[in-house]
């Protein structure tokens, strides 16, 4: 059987909000979630603003701790490794973030955006970066003058391809991407769908995938997992959660998007239809 390479078990995260002792108040964000992330695959994480998906991808990239539970990654304890092991698993784990604008040091041109990861990994000397960072930009489409213009220069897709780009430039065993379409147009967001799947395919990676667009989750995974107020109430193949949805979240879901089929033939969103008529 394949060891997972993300395991979450009983993972919570609970926030106190109000600085007075009197107006503190507890939002629990993420309640006793428990799932892994199988190499190789593309788990889909969907549900409505609010739900925990966001906070869930945070939690394992430990730029958040879980305030109950543990997320494992490639066997270890991620909360408790010291800063040294934790620096070289993030060499494993990459982000890809909603918004290609904030995701650049807007005095930073492409290419030294590109290189700073390799340089801080200690990876190659310069020529050999700047190979790596050509080779890089080739990979999602991107031609080597992209190395010299700054994030104002490139469209919101050319942004978001040049984040993908640095993601993937370390060669991690696990992305995970926070509703990276959602800031670009329709026929954009179909052409990023496709760059992820094919850097899935060529590179062998392993995704995480935020989104509350229905049409891009199902599009994108192989496994969804749908959150509510903070749990995972459904789980199971993208086939399974979409045609044969048991839970009435679930259900709700669905039949909230435009002419879908209530038997859960299709999910018809906007994108997967631009996505489609490629």
């Amino acid at each position: 059987m394949t060891e997972p390479l993300v395991y979450c078990e009983a993972v919570s995260k609970v926030y106190r909000t109000g600085g007075l002792p009197w107006r503190r108040q507890t939002v629990q964000a993420v309640a006793e979630v428990s799932l892994t992330v199988l190499p190789g695959e593309t788990l889909g994480v969907v549900g409505e603003s609010g739900s925990g998906k966001s906070t869930l991808l945070r939690l394992m990239l430990r730029l958040v701790r879980p305030s109950g539970g543990r997320v494992l990654f490639e066997g270890d304890d991620l909360a408790t490794l010291p800063a040294a092991a934790m620096r070289a698993r993030r060499r494993r784990m990459q982000a890809v973030f909603q918004d290609p604008t904030s995701s650049f040091n807007p005095r930073q041109s492409i290419g030294t955006a590109l290189s700073a990861p390799l340089e801080v990994h200690g990876i190659g000397d310069r020529r050999a970066r700047r190979r790596k960072v050509v080779e890089a930009l080739d990979r999602v489409g991107l031609n080597a003058s992209f190395a010299e213009r700054f994030p104002h220069q490139l469209s919101g897709g050319q942004r978001q391809r040049a984040a993908i780009a640095r993601a993937i430039i370390l060669e991690p065993a696990l992305v995970l991407a926070d509703e990276p379409t959602s800031a670009l147009d329709v026929s954009v967001q179909a052409q990023i769908l496709n760059l992820f799947k094919e850097t899935k395919r060529d590179l062998g990676l392993t995704y995480v995938f935020v989104s509350h667009n229905l049409g891009v989750i199902r599009y994108v995974s192989d496994r969804v997992a749908v959150m509510y107020r903070g749990r995972v109430v459904e789980l199971g193949s993208a086939e399974e959660v979409f045609v044969r949805p048991r839970h009435e979240y679930t259900r709700a879901l669905l039949a909230a998007v435009p002419e879908a089929d209530l038997a859960g033939r299709r999910a018809a969103a906007p994108v997967e239809a631009a996505v489609a008529a490629r």
